[in-house]
């Protein structure tokens, strides 16, 4: 009777105390663990990234610069313009009103309260911008130029002056009931009244005593500049007289440090001061280059903006379609902008190992640096 021998061995196990049995179910499910490993390293898709969240905005950063790169002037490089972040502070400054000047602090919604113009949404917008919507908020404030219309209000004080009888002529002043007391008109309501209505009601008055009374309502000071404004459909409206011609300015005082956060298999994984014209690849050697365990093809950013249109949060991955040919010979870098994320994730081999370390080696450890091999026999009906 012949026997034949065939010996595996399987790196990096190898136990003689263990049960053969017991070995050989232990090899065959790491080696298949390996084997489904390498088929889904070779023949996988990209994988959705743990960052990536609902509603989140996908692009193409690879196209999106053979696009920009192929374009006339595509070499011009323009730094990104700056815009505002919660915390950061800033001035209003309206030189032909300084009793409007304020000091204002982005609050964490993005968000500023402003007097008169009330609450504006700064976030993720340049100064210029907001300077620009602030100077139209106070014209739609002011209202239209040919549409006010003064209301009198109390402790204004104006004089009703009769040209034929000066002996009436009196300077009266409107109480805080909003009324005032005239000699033989009596008590009349004047706030929330305009000099001319109130010029109309005086006339009815005095024609008991005068047979033409002829009078005017001259008003000399007056507590507010809020005026009374025809509405777009009808309805009066209250604006404010001289904010149209107001040219407030905005002054940046304060404001975050850019930063690029790096993170993955780098050498140094954190932050990255920002500055004008850093690109992506400039931004991991800054981090002292990927590690062996870093997948190049899945390297992404994630950048954050505000949408104009609705003012909330956005979330673009933009997938960089790098590999670890162009890690060497670059053709698809771009640049960053303050702020973004930059994740270099793991092989598949290298998840595998951490899984292999964590369930198997942590559990067994004489199995890390040790090997084990099994022998199987296979016996021939052949005899010599």
């Amino acid at each position: 009777m012949s026997s034949l021998d065939a010996h595996m061995t399987f790196l990096p196990f190898l136990s003689l105390a263990m049960p053969r049995r017991c070995a050989v179910v232990l090899c065959m499910a790491c080696l298949g663990a390996l084997l489904l490993g390498g088929c889904a390293a070779r023949g996988r898709t990209a994988p959705e990234p743990s960052l990536l969240t609902t509603g989140a905005v996908f692009a193409d950063a690879a196209a999106s610069s053979a696009t920009a790169a192929s374009a006339p002037g595509a070499a011009v490089m323009v730094p990104p313009l700056f815009s505002f972040s919660p915390g950061d502070e800033f001035d209003v400054r309206v030189p032909d009103a300084p009793q409007l000047d304020q000091t204002l602090k982005v609050r964490p919604d993005g968000k500023v309260s402003l007097a008169l113009v009330g609450t504006l949404h700064v976030q993720g917008r340049s100064p210029e911008d907001v300077q620009a919507e602030l100077r139209e908020r106070l014209v739609q404030v002011a209202g239209a130029r040919g549409g006010r219309e003064y209301l009198l209000q109390p402790n204004d004080e104006f004089e009703v002056k009769f040209p034929f009888q000066p002996q009436l002529n009196e300077l009266v002043r409107v109480r805080p009931d909003g009324k005032v007391q005239l000699q033989m008109a009596g008590t009349v309501q004047a706030e929330g009244v305009s000099p001319e209505a109130l010029r109309e009601t005086l006339r009815e008055r005095y024609a008991r005593w005068l047979r033409k009374p002829e009078l005017s309502v001259i008003v000399r000071s007056f507590a507010t500049q809020n005026v009374r404004v025809a509405g777009g459909n009808g309805a009066p409206t209250t604006g404010r007289a001289g904010l149209a011609s107001l040219e407030p300015a905005i002054i940046v005082r304060n404001f975050q440090a850019p930063q690029v956060f790096v993170g993955g298999e780098v050498l140094r994984p954190g932050v990255l001061p920002y500055r004008a014209g850093l690109s992506l690849l400039q931004a991991v050697v800054q981090a002292g280059g990927h590690l062996p365990s870093g997948d190049a093809a899945q390297l992404l950013v994630v950048r954050r903006s505000v949408s104009p249109a609705t003012g909330a949060e956005e979330v673009r991955v933009l997938r960089t379609g790098f590999n670890d040919k162009r890690l060497h010979t670059p053709d698809h870098d771009f640049e960053l902008q303050p702020f973004d994320i930059v994740l270099l994730p793991k092989l598949a081999t290298a998840t595998l190992a951490d899984t292999l370390n964590q369930y198997v080696f942590n559990l067994v450890p004489f199995l890390r640096n040790s090997s084990f091999g099994f022998a199987y026999n296979i016996h021939g009906n052949n005899n010599n």
